[in-house]
């Protein structure tokens, strides 16, 4: 609370008396206004950024910079002990303040959580209504080559030219296929996932086939996820195949232009 003298002329340096009963160790305490802000500032950034109660000095003279003053507040508040002088900063002495700031940054980001996982769900269900079978592939900029294949397969569909498949590849592929779910099979510029696939729900069989809707671009083809952007090459906007990405051993290679890229997952 503020003085009588505080309220009468508010241009006068004012103070927050703290009554027993609202300190952590049950003293009175008397504090300028500035030392109460910078000790909210204090408790808040120390809490959020990972180290609760402990205020270092590199964040006071940030303050500094931004024309708040923490060098006669901060001996304020180590004075009235409310604060102490510890390696590389001070230590805030009221540890129930610091919990009840954990608890409010604990909340903030359990919302936040919870807003993005609702976000993603709703991306999930639009996605979802976009799947559809395809085959995709994106041709070499330089030869018209395929830089990379990406087929849907769709639930109890079987992959394109299953006819052309001999019996062994199809008994191979049958007894390790789930029919109840979408299908990626994907060849990329240096690395892909076999003619099995892998299982996918359909958010994101449907955020792949966004991806590759015409016109390409790398833009668009990257919201895909693929490692190697199916051979796009950001800078040029243009897909390559393996050839013209001139890929090294270690799995990466460089565009006709010179500009590089990882394209192995599992060499990169």
């Amino acid at each position: 609370m503020s003085s009588g003298e505080d309220q009468e002329d508010p241009e006068r340096a004012r103070f927050i008396i703290m009554p027993q009963g609202e300190t952590f160790d049950g003293q009175e305490r008397v504090m300028s206004r500035e030392a109460y802000h910078l000790q909210v500032l204090a408790i808040s950034h120390s809490t959020s950024c990972g180290h609760p109660g402990f205020v270092p000095d590199d964040y006071l003279e940030h303050l500094d910079g931004l024309a708040i003053e923490t060098t006669i507040t901060a001996v304020e508040l180590r004075t009235i002990g409310m604060w102490e002088r510890v390696h590389g900063g001070y230590r805030i002495l009221d540890r129930e303040l610091v919990e009840v700031s954990l608890d409010h940054i604990r909340q903030i980001r359990a919302e936040a959580t919870q807003a993005r996982e609702r976000e993603q769900e709703r991306e999930t269900q639009i996605h979802a209504r976009t799947a559809r079978p395809m085959v995709v592939t994106p041709p070499c900029a330089e030869c018209q080559a395929p830089a990379a294949r990406i087929e849907l397969v769709a639930p109890g569909e079987l992959p394109a030219g299953w006819e052309h498949w001999d019996s062994r590849k199809r008994d191979s592929f049958l007894r390790h296929h789930e029919p109840e779910r979408w299908l990626l099979i994907f060849t990329g510029v240096a690395a892909g996932n076999g003619y099995g696939g892998d299982p996918i729900d359909a958010g994101r069989a449907g955020q792949i086939a966004i991806a590759f809707q015409p016109p390409l671009s790398f833009a668009q083809v990257h919201t895909a996820g693929f490692h190697d952007d199916a051979g796009f090459c950001p800078d040029c906007d243009a897909p390559y195949c393996y050839q013209h990405w001139h890929v090294s051993e270690g799995g990466c290679g460089y565009c006709p232009r010179g500009h590089g890229k990882s394209l192995d997952p599992h060499r990169s």
